[in-house]
């Protein structure tokens, strides 16, 4: 006697086989034992519906799903045992703080949680972590406001909880953003570094066009340059040099504030995101880069490079006003610049 499969056990294949990578109907059905294109069809109708998976291709041809993991960035996926640990990890590192009578930061309970994973003695070092806004994170958000539970045994538990406590010795008393930086320090992650120098310049009361330069300079020196993602120089060096011209006419940076905080907001989230892609195709836990661009992040490129976009043309809005009534002989060039133009000169003839 065939036993049939139930709609309940289709849906658990379905969402088990598409943890990896998103599928097609065609793809589930041959992965799927006895299981016909219109079954898969109609439960992946049922899954969309109770929103646990999404459509990202619809065509005559072909209809591709992918899982909605609704608890990693991106919707990235894990499996359901790495799931199962970050959760357990996240409530041992709670129940911790719980004996500090704290209860700790998102980014203490991310950054703890990197803490362990990265210590090869955890055992946890199969657990899937990335770069992005704020630096080194899990791929599972870290969120303190849910209640967790220790849903699987740690093969090295006491050295996992002593990892926790060494983190909290160190840094429960010390503001988010510290944490942050001195993670930035401790992996050498320059670009890092200077974005929390620039943010917290950009955020003063006062401004001062030296020091702004002078940290874009830096910053524009630090920015990755691949062949395969050219624009992330490219539109560095855009934001650089309307910002240097509108300050070489005399502007004050500090009256265009909120358009220069825009843009270089757009700016960080782009080279983040890039910086995301990289952690994500490289390492023990990588993915190929056409899945990740195609199914994961390549909407969200074109997005924040249209943003990027956008906020630049405001700053060039805002230099060619201003530059129709500068006048070119108050320009004071230094010694460096006037030297560069003379040889210019020299080479054309022209002025």
């Amino acid at each position: 006697m065939v036993i049939r499969k139930t709609s309940q056990k289709i849906k658990e294949e379905i969402l088990s086989k598409l943890n990896n990578q998103p599928l097609s109907v065609e793809q589930l059905r041959k992965n799927i034992e006895d299981s016909n294109w219109s079954t898969i069809n109609k439960h992946l109708e049922e899954l969309k519906t109770d929103g646990k998976v999404k459509e990202i291709i619809s065509t005559d041809k072909i209809k591709v799903y992918q899982k909605v993991m609704g608890d990693t960035y991106f919707d990235l996926p894990i499996t359901e045992e790495q799931r199962k640990k970050f959760r357990t990890l996240f409530y041992l590192i709670m129940q911790e703080y719980k004996t500090h009578r704290k209860i700790p930061s998102k980014t203490h309970l991310a950054k703890c949680a990197v803490h362990v994973i990265d210590n090869k003695n955890s055992g946890l070092d199969n657990l899937p972590i990335i770069w992005y806004l704020y630096g080194m994170i899990p791929q599972m958000v870290a969120d303190p406001s849910q209640e967790y539970q220790e849903e699987v045994p740690l093969e090295h538990k006491t050295k996992v909880q002593n990892l926790i406590k060494d983190f909290i010795k160190d840094n429960g008393d010390k503001a988010s953003k510290l944490i942050q930086r001195e993670q930035h320090i401790k992996y050498h992650e320059e670009l890092y570094f200077l974005a929390d120098e620039l943010f917290k310049v950009l955020n003063k009361k006062e401004w001062k066009n030296e020091e702004i330069e002078d940290l874009l300079n830096k910053f524009f020196i630090a920015c990755p340059v691949d062949q395969e993602f050219p624009e992330i120089f490219d539109l560095t060096e855009k934001v650089l040099s309307v910002v240097g011209k509108m300050s070489l006419i005399g502007l004050k940076l500090q009256d265009y504030r909120k358009e220069i905080l825009i843009a270089f907001d757009s700016l960080w989230k782009l080279i983040a995101l890039y910086k995301l892609y990289i952690s994500k195709t490289t390492g023990q836990n990588f993915m190929k880069k056409e899945i990740i661009l195609n199914f994961y992040l390549g909407n969200s490129f074109e997005d924040k490079k249209r943003t990027l976009k956008e906020s630049l043309s405001d700053l060039n809005s805002i230099y060619i006003v201003n530059l129709i009534d500068f006048d070119i002989d108050t320009l004071k060039l230094s010694k460096e610049a006037q030297e560069i133009r003379k040889i210019m000169e020299d080479w054309t003839g022209e002025d």
